[in-house]
């Protein structure tokens, strides 16, 4: 599985990890090695122990907690509580471990909590701070993907300009089109 990280925040793109939430969900995690090639290739650790079912769970639950608080940023509403307190708590724990492994070759390391805990750590800090008011909803039908938006003007409406944001700009130019042709009725 390979997985795209559009969002610019890791919290974000753990969220992304639910695909299409409100037409045809499409469930990027769907056993535990799909969860530890997320984690290497999101470059969050090298993972110590096995995933098992239920850590699998936790980072689901991490996820959504993550999404519907972000999406409460979004479209400025109050946030769950109950989802408040899952990231606080998760965030509360150690989190991943540098490991210098010589002169420009440091490395993360921990195990499933650790790496739990420093999502959900980012995920607080982006939600608690002036970060959360850059969060935007991609525009792309039927994409759900949630986005750190870095633009200067702070306008960006797609998650990314390669896939959602070129498939809205095909459908316009394909209009444009259509409409310019000498052959229509």
């Amino acid at each position: 599985m390979e997985f795209t990280f559009v969002s610019g925040h890791i919290a974000l793109d753990l969220a992304a990890t639910l695909t299409w939430r409100t037409s045809r969900p499409i469930e990027l995690l769907a056993d535990p090695s799909d969860l530890a090639a997320w984690i290497d290739q999101a470059g969050v650790a090298h993972l110590s122990g096995d995933i098992r079912a239920n850590d699998l769970v936790r980072a689901r639950e991490l996820r959504e907690a993550v999404y519907r608080t972000a999406s409460a940023a979004v479209y400025a509403r109050r946030p769950d509580p109950a989802d408040l307190a899952l990231l606080g708590r998760v965030a509360s724990g150690a989190p991943v471990s540098p490991v210098l492994e010589g002169l420009g070759e440091a490395v993360w390391r921990g195990d499933l909590d650790q790496v739990l805990a420093t999502v959900a750590h980012e995920a607080c800090v982006l939600l608690g701070g002036p970060g959360h008011l850059r969060i935007r909803a991609c525009s792309g039908t039927p994409c759900t993907r949630l986005f750190l938006d870095h633009s200067r003007a702070g306008s960006r409406r797609w998650c990314d300009k390669l896939t959602c944001g070129g498939r809205v700009n095909a459908v316009a130019y394909r209009r444009r089109r259509a409409d310019r042709s000498p052959h229509r009725a």
